[in-house]
């Protein structure tokens, strides 16, 4: 762990190191010479490196026996300096520049012998974002460079003892959160007066109970406990839109929070007073169908089969034409990554995967009824991670 005097888990530069040595070694069997790395979560996940993508392209280039470069706008010198231990860091000034900063990269890549027959990357030229134009790498190689986004996300979806350290102390830390969330939820007031100061206390707390703790993810300020009423709910991804909470209104909450840049997912249905049977249906269909996805989650089960079989669930419970999406997803530095629980997907489940699982059921008029936990896979089955009541009963609002 980075800086054994913090009081909670942090990767440490060995670790990043390792992370390396795992990539060359993947470059050296698929006969490259050097790989371009451009998506900002795969860069964090090498170096240590966080940062918030802009227009001015960041790239790591790794070549043989795991040397790296990382090129950065002069805005982000102090920060990449201070955030890894890489050979090199090569800085430019500013986009576009007199000279475009994908030259440098393309320079770097001639410094390491880089053929262009022989050169990989995640993907072709650095992804725009706010106004970025290319060119792409292949204008700079003369041919497109082997894909080798695989090469790393192979070593991403297993998580390192460290890892799942610090997504269990998100887990806690949003479990906290949400409890104190839940205990302020009244009628008469919007959701943002309900989960906002409960986020602000336990800010706090994390900070004085975790001396030089500091969010290192990808935006935001390290902790989310907020939820959405209201028909609103009735839409897998609806909006917060300051509706007063009313009796009768179903929420659906979301919960997690920043450790050494890693995350995890909370989510919960809350009924705002006495539920009516048809709440109580619903509710209980999509609590069915979380708990059969967990059972059947364990080593050597094909990522597919989890989806399967809640979906099998849902016929015999007649609510298949109430699911909007998959069952859940992997998640580490990334809200969403992969493997998905879907039944398009082929992974075979392993030991340290980790996974939301939160299959839900839509009902229009009614609202929307999602669970989602954070589950990792063990050597003999799974494990949740999110401890939280989930059955009703526990997630009543009392008026």
């Amino acid at each position: 762990m980075r800086g054994t005097e913090h009081a909670f888990p942090t990767i440490s530069p060995e670790e990043y190191a390792l992370r390396r040595d795992a990539v060359a070694a993947g470059l050296e069997a698929a006969g490259l010479d050097a790989i371009c790395v451009f998506y900002p979560a795969r860069v964090a996940y090498l170096t240590g490196f966080h940062h918030i993508p802009t227009e001015r392209p960041i790239a790591l280039v790794l070549g043989a026996k795991a040397r790296s470069v990382l090129v950065v706008p002069a805005v982000e010198k102090e920060h990449a300096e201070a955030s890894t231990s890489l050979d090199r860091i090569e800085v430019y000034f500013e986009y576009p520049g007199a000279e475009h900063p994908m030259e440098r990269v393309s320079a770097i890549l001639s410094e390491l012998n880089a053929k262009p027959g022989r050169t990989g990357a995640d993907h072709d030229g650095y992804i725009p974002y706010w106004g970025y134009r290319g060119p792409l790498l292949s204008d700079l190689i003369g041919q497109r460079p082997f894909d080798a986004e695989l090469i790393i996300e192979s070593l991403r979806q297993v998580k390192s003892s460290t890892e799942i350290a610090c997504i269990q102390l998100s887990c806690d830390w949003a479990a906290r959160a949400h409890r104190r969330m839940q205990s302020t939820i009244k009628t008469g007031k919007t959701e943002m007066e309900c989960y906002a100061p409960g986020v602000t206390e336990t800010l706090a707390e994390m900070l004085r109970e975790m001396p030089g703790w500091r969010p290192r993810g990808f935006g935001g300020n390290g902790l989310t406990s907020m939820f959405v009423a209201g028909p609103s709910t009735a839409m897998p991804h609806g909006f917060v839109r300051g509706h007063g909470i009313q009796k009768g209104d179903v929420l659906v909450s979301g919960a997690s929070a920043d450790i050494d840049g890693y995350r995890s997912e909370l989510e919960r249905t809350m009924i705002v007073g006495e539920p009516t049977s048809e709440q109580v249906r619903a509710f209980g269909a999509m609590l069915a169908l979380q708990t059969k996805a967990i059972e059947v989650m364990a080593p050597g089960v094909m990522a597919g089969e989890v989806e399967l079989a809640t979906m099998r669930l849902a016929e015999e419970l007649g609510v298949t034409d109430k699911l909007r999406h998959h069952v859940g997803h992997s998640i580490g530095l990334e809200g969403h990554e992969a493997p998905f629980l879907d039944r398009g997907e082929e992974t075979v489940l392993e030991a340290g995967m980790v996974f939301t699982v939160e299959p839900g059921v839509y009902v229009k008029e009614l609202g929307g009824f999602r669970h989602s936990d954070t589950v990792v896979i063990t050597d003999d089955g799974c494990r949740v991670m999110t401890d939280y009541p989930r059955k009703l009963k526990d997630l009543v609002i009392r008026l």
